[in-house]
């Protein structure tokens, strides 16, 4: 039972990650489409999760200002978005002006990350309300999730996550998770000039003193290369990945450890390559290093399993591989 648990648990927090992702990407591109397609999704989720009665408040009276769901019995309304400004926030309070919803509480439930405002106590005195507690979204109802009884946490995946996932086959799944990567990156025009070259995997793992437990990740992630190098290349995804992961968390990692050892003037604006070199002149223990551009990596991601793998270690097995990670020689 409670490898079930585990399993629905993991198979819920990818498909809402991945929903984020997909919403984050279409939204780049004006399609509102699932934006809308998800008031109802979270809908019977609510319901489920927490046993609430809400309908779709547009069903009643369409477009109903500031509001998207409505549960009567106890008097709860939500909005449901993914704008986060201080105006959505006060547009969506005035619904408490209605004198229909006298004694309702209301919430605003974001489909990406949530506002931080900051503390509006005029806000907060007019509607008697502690505006954070009225701030909502996935990292909330995944809390909430996981408390559930165990039974009750399958018959949740089973009813409304289960199958999701067919839609994301493994390609479309890390395009979106690399795309979300490089949303708040600034590719920078750096030097790749240096040629890293390849060489046998095998040799690398030896020349690199990895650990065995080191080596089985990366062996694992080895396994999705084939799908990562089918990825349309068209809008220099994977360049700008390199950018992210290797140019600024693995530089970033690399500085950090160097610096233990070296002054910071003798590493500064060095190439990926002459940090290499440093790191193999005072021995650097790249299993450290790969360990804490791991992670770097996994900070940025939610989704925590890809087919029982790590995403990233497979950005991490694929940089190690054409040596844009680890010491080559």
């Amino acid at each position: 039972m409670i490898d079930l648990r585990q399993k629905a648990f993991n198979n819920i927090s990818k498909i809402i990650a991945i929903s984020r992702y997909d919403i984050e990407q279409r939204q780049l591109i004006n399609d509102y489409g699932l934006n809308i397609h998800s008031e109802n999704w979270f809908r019977d989720i609510f319901n489920f999760v927490y046993e609430y009665s809400f309908e779709n408040a547009n069903f009643e009276n369409q477009n109903i200002a500031h509001i998207d769901l409505i549960d009567k019995t106890n008097k709860l309304i939500y909005q449901i978005t993914t704008t986060r400004t201080k105006e959505k926030i006060e547009n969506t309070l005035k619904a408490l002006d209605n004198k229909i919803y006298t004694g309702y509480s209301l919430k605003i439930f974001y489909l990406l990350d949530k506002a931080n405002p900051n503390k509006n106590t005029e806000l907060e005195l007019k509607y008697n309300i502690n505006l954070k507690d009225c701030l909502l979204d996935y990292t909330d109802l995944i809390t909430d999730i996981n408390n559930l009884e165990t039974a009750k946490l399958i018959e949740l995946n089973n009813k409304y996550f289960d199958g999701i996932e067919e839609k994301y086959t493994e390609e479309i799944t890390l395009n979106l998770v690399f795309k979300h990567l490089l949303k708040n990156h600034t590719t920078i025009k750096l030097n790749y000039d240096d040629d890293l070259g390849s060489i046998d995997i095998t040799k690398k793992i030896n020349l690199n003193n990895l650990n065995q437990k080191i080596i089985n990740k990366i062996n694992n992630g080895l396994e999705y290369i084939s799908i990562i190098n089918e990825i349309d290349s068209e809008d220099n995804l994977l360049s700008e990945l390199r950018s992210l992961v290797v140019e600024d968390l693995y530089r970033e990692v690399l500085l950090k450890l160097l610096a233990t050892k070296v002054s910071k003037k003798e590493i500064e604006n060095k190439t990926i390559l002459e940090l290499h070199n440093f790191s193999k002149s005072y021995d650097m223990n790249f299993n450290k290093v790969i360990h804490n551009l791991y992670l770097l990596l996994e900070n940025k991601i939610d989704i925590k399993d890809f087919n029982s793998t790590s995403i990233s270690w497979i950005i991490i097995a694929f940089f190690f591989e054409i040596c844009d990670v680890g010491i080559k020689e």
